[in-house]
């Protein structure tokens, strides 16, 4: 009696823990389901053919045409997940690199770039006459033409094109005068 009220309560903790379990995938079911059969299906072709199977191999074995096999992979690719927190370690080194300091966001920008291009532009309209500097930031920033950038001041796209050339003559040669500060 005691044994089988041990084995129950072990079903009903595994039972508890794979409920608990469940209600936290964000996956549905049938999805990671669906993966699982496809990870298995892959299994058996590779250990059958001592290979990667193909994936029309891999949808002949599921019974599935190539359109729904496609589905099912695509959905497949959603069900693995990855820690985040994985270190990837090295001899020399003993912290290690996580995967999440290595992703590239490609949406976010660099703050070290981004410093360097402020400071940059500083640098160098660093003596411009405020007009000069609203010149080549609606040009070169806001991406405005010369006739756009004319209209903006009152002034013709010819006299902008003037200024303009003028500007960066001057910075140019500022720029040439300048050049032992960046030498290494």
């Amino acid at each position: 009696m005691i044994l089988t009220w041990r084995l129950s309560l072990r079903h009903m903790v595994k039972g508890s823990i794979l409920d608990d379990l469940r209600e936290k995938d964000w996956l549905p079911r049938l999805v990671r389901q669906r993966a699982n059969q496809l990870a298995k299906a892959r299994q058996l072709l590779k250990a059958r053919l001592g290979r990667r199977p193909t994936a029309k191999e891999t949808a002949a074995e599921l019974k599935m045409d190539m359109t729904e096999f496609k589905r099912l992979k695509r959905n497949a690719n959603v069900a693995s997940m990855l820690s985040l927190d994985t270190k990837y370690t090295d001899t020399e080194n003993d912290e290690g690199v996580s995967k999440a300091d290595i992703i590239l966001d490609k949406k976010s920008q660099d703050p070290l770039i981004e410093a360097q291009k402020r400071d940059l532009k500083n640098f160098i309209t660093k003596g411009l006459r405020s007009y000069e500097k609203l010149i080549l930031t609606l040009y070169y920033y806001e991406g405005m033409t010369m006739k756009e950038i004319g209209l903006t001041l009152g002034l013709s796209e010819s006299r902008v094109c003037q200024l303009h050339s003028s500007i960066l003559a001057r910075l140019k040669a500022q720029m040439n005068k300048s050049e032992k500060e960046f030498r290494f």
